[in-house]
């Protein structure tokens, strides 16, 4: 098995001046989206090389014109057949990248539950999300069953390994721990903000068991909090020992250290905004945050 890792996240393209400022010798990694082309995707693998790093994939892994993510569980059948197309083109390129992953997101379009409670404003709106009624729960089911096994077959023909991330899924918890439990192939990446986001909109959703029950299949923690105001939230927040039982932010720091108690062997990519730390500040945190997910010894 691979080492584990921390990375940063890279959104854009890849910008060495950025990995000069953000990277340390306790990053060994990196996490990629939106290049321009093919051509610059093979030179980005060249530095890699060069400095012995891993990276792994964000889809969209090309384009520029905004964050678009292919819609795998679309209740229509074009739509569908039109995002996996999109996703084998990504996973061809990051096969022949040599990129240790590539992920989307699962369910996209995400779901809300009819018990959620919508009080952000800045969650997804009509047309940006799925309702029951859009994809009920047998519906569902059929849905991911589908793209779990489509994804399977992907990975198994490109040698390229498939993760998925978890987006909102609404009443749908127990599915989504169903599918990672039939399908051991396809693994999970858990975003510590998106989770504390889903358990302040519904009441019914203990995320610690949630982290319980997809424990096994997680490879990746998408690492950064939450700060709410209002009516309104503000995530990928670099994570703070001060922010801890604040009521204003999540409880990114809290869910790391669970699931660690459960699972020895995920990677971690900070995904946060990182323009308000210091540079000491940053390489506390990167030492805090290796000891808490237990890659290095406090």
């Amino acid at each position: 098995m691979k080492p584990r890792r921390l990375q940063i996240g890279m959104w854009g393209g890849f910008r060495p001046e950025d990995w000069a400022r953000f990277g340390s010798e306790q990053i060994s990694g990196m996490e990629i989206s939106q290049f321009a082309d093919r051509e610059a995707v093979l030179q980005f693998r060249s530095f890699c090389r060069k400095e012995g790093l891993i990276f792994g994939i964000h889809t969209p892994l090309l384009g520029s014109r905004g964050y678009t993510l292919p819609r795998l569980t679309s209740p229509d059948p074009d739509e569908r057949h039109e995002a996996l197309r999109t996703a084998e083109k990504d996973v061809e390129l990051a096969a022949e990248s040599g990129a240790d992953y590539i992920l989307f997101h699962y369910p996209f379009l995400p779901i809300f539950g009819e018990g959620d409670q919508v009080k952000y404003i800045n969650l997804p709106r009509q047309g940006q999300r799925y309702e029951p009624s859009d994809l009920p729960q047998s519906r569902f089911l059929e849905v991911s069953h589908r793209l779990f096994e489509r994804l399977s077959e992907l990975q198994h023909r490109y040698g390229q390994k498939i993760l998925l991330e978890h987006d909102f899924f609404g009443s749908y918890q127990d599915i989504v721990v169903r599918m990672f439990r039939d399908y051991r192939e396809i693994d999970l990446v858990v975003d510590t903000a998106r989770l504390d986001v889903a358990a302040r909109i519904a009441d019914s959703f203990d995320p610690y068991q949630w982290l319980d029950e997809v424990a096994p299949s997680v490879y990746l923690v998408h690492y950064s909090n939450v700060r709410y105001a209002g009516d309104r939230f503000f995530n990928h927040q670099p994570v703070q020992t001060w922010q801890d039982g604040h009521s204003d932010y999540g409880d990114a720091q809290a869910y790391l250290q669970h699931l660690a108690a459960h699972n020895s062997r995920f990677h971690v990519t900070f995904e946060h905004q990182v323009g308000s730390l210091s540079r000491e500040e940053l390489l506390s945190l990167y030492k805090q945050t290796s000891c808490l997910a237990g890659i290095e010894a406090p």
